[in-house]
């Protein structure tokens, strides 16, 4: 795919063929994306629209804040499906996971088997922005012996990491993989993101790719797109998520 002589490339002419978006809050009303289905729907109508095969969305998992069970999530998922066909929005696949806040509540979950996988064994994990687990190790510990693979959502989100590259290589080392938020790289979260996310696609840290889509203004930015150079290299990174087709 080319992307010549333009100053900024649209992200609908960016998305590679059968693009999984393994990572979004499109269950109305249950954390701090969309608050309805309609709001939902435009969405995943708009992102059907540029190509998007299908859809991993992944609602919070928050002890105290967004304590969603799994029942809570896959009622809330059934709900949106029956609605969809009724708005004509037919040629998207749409499955629910969860974005598991690295917690006291998550260790309970992952000991009593209550967690629903994005793909096989594959799981979304998150810690807070401001500081890591204390028992981190522990907590990768027990998910791993419970047969699951992290993906460590938005890594280049983790300011208290200082863009040190050997704390990322620790969480390598430690098992996770690595999914890269989008709209980092249009500047959205900052410049220090935007600049650690290119910096971790560079040295080939990431894994995989997701919109972490919540609402419509986030939307317009992504669908704005990017910048040339940026573009090639999101490009090839998105098609890693087609393992999750």
């Amino acid at each position: 795919m080319l992307f010549l002589n333009k100053k900024e490339v649209p992200f609908s002419e960016i998305v590679p063929e059968n693009y999984v978006d393994i990572h979004s809050h499109l269950l109305p009303g249950i954390d701090d994306g969309v608050k309805t289905i309609y709001q939902s729907a435009y969405i995943i109508e708009q992102f059907e629209k540029i190509g998007v095969k299908k859809i991993i969305t992944t609602p919070h998992v928050m002890q105290e804040i967004w304590p969603n069970s799994s029942q809570t999530i896959s009622d809330k998922l059934e709900l949106l499906k029956k609605i969809l066909p009724t708005l004509g929005i037919t040629n998207i696949t749409l499955q629910a996971s969860a974005e598991y806040m690295m917690d006291d509540l998550f260790y309970q979950r992952i000991k009593e088997n209550d967690i629903i996988p994005l793909h096989k064994n594959h799981i979304l994990v998150e810690m807070s922005t401001f500081n890591k687990p204390i028992n981190l190790s522990e907590i990768v510990f027990e998910t791993k012996l419970a047969g699951y693979t992290p993906i460590l959502a938005h890594p280049e989100r983790y300011s208290f990491y200082n863009n040190d590259l050997k704390k990322f290589d620790e969480l390598k080392e430690a098992g996770f993989l690595f999914q890269l938020n989008l709209l980092s790289l249009t500047g959205y979260y900052g410049d220090h993101v935007k600049a650690l996310a290119k910096k971790l696609i560079d040295h080939n840290y990431i894994d995989f790719t997701g919109s972490d889509i919540h609402n419509y203004h986030q939307l317009g930015i992504l669908l704005k797109g990017f910048t040339s150079n940026v573009s090639k290299k999101i490009n090839t990174l998105m098609s890693k998520n087609n393992v999750f087709a």
